[in-house]
């Protein structure tokens, strides 16, 4: 499930940086348990485990956090309850965390440069679900091509959940 070089990411990162360290982006959302949310969890950006959003691709395009730099095991979560309709549609055909990352971060999901995991909270649940950022190779991240994290992406995105 999810990206089949989770572990092996999660060791470079740890080799590169010493600690690994998750955090939640400044952009995110208050958490409030009757409303619902689309999550992301950044492992690198153009195969870079830290990066700066001034690029020639993010300047494009812009993004709340054009301008902040950004590392490892950044986490961006966002309630839906207030985007549009067009965002909701049946299992693997919506697209808010297409339009999450484009919102945070300037990068279509569809790039492929994103290497990232989708998680959401609804109806009182954390689901480990995205079929178009955990079911499609990124760069440095291959999928294994289902929906839901791996049980390791799962075990950190619970932990920094809570």
């Amino acid at each position: 499930m999810g990206k089949k070089n989770f572990k092996d990411l999660y060791r470079r990162v740890k080799g590169e940086h010493g600690n690994v360290t998750c955090e939640i982006s400044v952009f995110s959302d208050n958490f409030n348990p009757l409303l619902r949310y689309a999550g992301v969890i950044i492992y690198s950006i153009d195969g870079k485990f830290e990066w700066e959003n001034y690029g020639e691709h993010i300047e494009d395009t812009g993004g709340k956090a054009y301008g902040r730099r950004g590392r490892s095991f950044y986490i961006i979560i966002q309630c839906t309850d207030n985007w549009s309709d067009d965002y909701y549609k049946p299992v693997g055909q919506g697209t808010v965390h297409d339009y999450l990352l484009k919102n945070v971060m300037g990068i279509e999901s569809d790039q492929k440069r994103i290497a990232c995991g989708g998680f959401a909270y609804l109806f009182h649940e954390l689901k480990f679900s995205s079929i178009w950022l955990n079911g499609t190779d990124q760069t440095d991240a291959e999928s294994d091509g289902d929906r839901y994290l791996s049980d390791s992406e799962k075990i950190l995105v619970a932990y920094c959940w809570e």
